[in-house]
C-alpha cells in the first residue's frame, strides 16, 4: 500500500523548499548523467584530459589570470573527475566509507573529492612540485615520487603529469610515480582516473596500504605529502611524513619542503567575520591590516621538514598514544583583553623554492579557532578537555600522533 502511494506523489506536490531544491539537484543530475551518456569513451576521456591541461596552463600562465577563470577551470576538471569516479562503479559502502584509523582520519572517497577544486592548494603544490622536478631532472635522467594518502584523484599529481605529457615536457623515462592510499574505494577510483587520462605509462605502482607502515622498495627521488587539515588536526600528515621520510635518497626533497604551524590569540568577529565583508573570497592577499594589527602571535608552535622528521622522538603514554614535543610558547603580558580573545592555529607551506601556501589561501592554512585554550579566564564548568592559563605563563606543545592528531599544551 505505501509503495502504491508513493509512485503516485508528484514532484510538485512537495512544499518544503529544501526538499524542492534537492529535487531539483536530482533531476538535474539525471538530465546530464543522459546526454554524458551521448558522449564516446573517447570523447569522455579527450574532454577529461583536456579539463586537466587546462586547469593547469592557467596555473603556470605568464599572464595574469583572475580567480574566476580558475575558478571555472578548477570547476570543469571537478565535473570530468567526478564522472570518472562514477565510471568506477564504486559500491555505497566503499564511496561513503570514512573512520578513525590509530594515526588519524581515513576520509571517504565521496567527501575527498573536493580537494581537486581546491585552486590555490593545488596551485602552491603542483608550481612547487614542478620546480623539485625540474631541479633534479637537470642533473639526473629520471626521477621517482611516492604520492602517499593520494586520494581517488590524486590531485597534486595527474594534472601535472596530464600537462606534462600534452606540452611534451617530460616523459614516462623521466617521471614515474608511486601511488600509495588505505582506502579500496580511493584505489579503484584513482585506476579508473588513471586510464581514461592515460597516465598509465607514468606509475611505477598503485599500492592498496597504510602509508604509515609502507615501505617502497628502493629509495625515492620526491616525497609528495597532502593529509592535512585546518589546525594541522584530524590527518595523519605528521606520522605519514615521520615514517616515510627515510625512504628518501639521500639528496631526496619532501614537498613540502616545510610547514610552520603558528599561534595567535585573536577575536573571533574581527578575524572570521569583520576583515571578510568586502572580500571577493577568502585568500592572504585580502587580509586586512585592522585584523593583522589585532592579533596576539603567539610564534611557532612547530615546525616541519626533513631534518626536523629525521631527528623527532616519539614518547609513548599510557593506551599506546603517541606524542612528539613541539616548541614551547610564552604568553605575552600586558594585553589587556587577553580573556576575551581565542586561540587560532594556522600553517604556512613551503613547497618548494619560493611557492607555497600562506593563512586561508586554502582549507589547510585556514586559522583553526581552539576554543578550549582559555587565558586570563575560566570556563562557566570546568572540564577535562579545557585548558586554562595564565599571561606571563609558559606552554609546552606537544603533538599528539594516534587518534585524532592535534595539539596539546601543557603549563611548563
Amino acid at each position: 500500500m505505501e509503495k502504491h502511494q508513493m509512485r503516485n506523489v508528484s514532484v510538485t506536490d512537495y512544499a518544503d523548499p529544501k526538499i524542492d531544491q534537492l529535487l531539483k539537484h536530482t533531476v538535474r543530475n539525471q538530465l546530464e548523467s543522459l546526454l554524458k551518456a551521448k558522449l564516446t569513451t573517447a570523447q569522455r576521456q579527450q574532454a577529461l584530459t583536456q579539463s586537466f591541461v587546462d586547469a593547469m596552463a592557467l596555473i603556470f600562465s605568464t599572464t595574469q589570470t583572475t580567480h574566476a577563470q580558475l575558478t571555472a577551470a578548477f570547476e570543469a576538471m571537478y565535473e570530468h573527475a567526478l564522472q570518472s569516479m562514477s565510471m568506477a562503479e564504486l559500491s555505497e559502502e566503499l564511496l561513503t566509507r570514512q573512520y578513525i584509523a590509530p594515526t588519524g582520519l581515513i576520509m571517504s572517497p565521496y567527501n575527498s573529492r573536493h580537494t581537486i577544486k581546491d585552486i590555490y592548494r593545488i596551485q602552491g603544490y603542483a608550481k612547487g612540485i614542478d620546480k623539485a622536478i625540474r631541479g633534479m631532472l637537470s642533473h639526473k635522467d629520471s626521477v621517482t615520487i611516492l604520492y602517499p594518502a593520494c586520494g581517488p584523484f590524486a590531485p597534486l599529481i595527474l594534472p601535472l603529469l596530464s600537462y606534462y605529457k600534452n606540452q611534451n615536457e617530460f616523459n614516462h623515462e623521466q617521471i614515474k610515480v608511486l601511488f600509495v592510499d588505505t582506502h579500496p574505494g580511493a584505489i579503484v577510483t584513482l585506476k579508473q582516473l588513471i586510464d581514461d587520462l592515460q597516465l598509465g605509462e607514468f606509475v611505477a605502482d598503485i599500492i592498496e596500504e597504510d602509508a604509515t607502515v609502507y615501505e617502497p622498495e628502493q629509495a625515492v627521488d620526491l616525497l609528495v605529502l597532502e593529509a592535512m587539515q585546518h589546525g594541522f588536526t584530524r590527518e595523519g600528515q605528521l606520522a605519514i611524513a615521520k615514517h616515510l621520510v627515510k625512504f628518501l635518497t639521500l639528496d631526496g626533497w619532501m614537498i613540502p619542503r616545510s610547514v610552520s604551524i603558528k599561534g595567535m590569540m585573536i577575536h573571533g568577529e574581527t578575524e572570521y567575520n569583520q576583515q571578510w565583508k568586502d572580500a571577493e573570497y577568502c585568500h592572504s592577499d585580502h587580509l586586512r591590516d585592522s585584523a593583522l594589527n589585532e592579533r596576539v602571535e603567539l610564534g611557532e608552535l612547530m615546525r616541519i621538514d626533513k631534518s626536523a622528521l629525521l631527528e623527532m622522538t616519539e614518547i609513548e603514554l599510557d593506551d599506546d598514544i603517541r606524542v612528539v614535543a613541539a616548541n614551547t610558547i610564552t604568553i605575552p603580558t600586558g594585553v589587556e583583553d587577553m580573556s576575551t580573545r581565542i586561540l587560532a592555529v594556522y600553517a604556512q607551506i613551503n613547497t618548494f623554492g619560493d611557492e607555497g601556501l600562506d593563512q586561508y589561501d586554502s582549507g589547510i592554512t585556514h586559522p583553526k579557532p581552539d576554543m578550549n585554550f582559555y587565558v586570563d579566564a575560566r570556563p562557566r564548568e570546568l572540564e577535562h578537555t579545557h585548558f586554562v592559563a595564565n599571561s606571563g605563563d609558559t606552554v609546552q606543545f606537544f603533538y599528539q600522533l594516534s587518534g585524532m592528531p592535534g595539539f596539546v599544551p601543557v603549563k611548563a
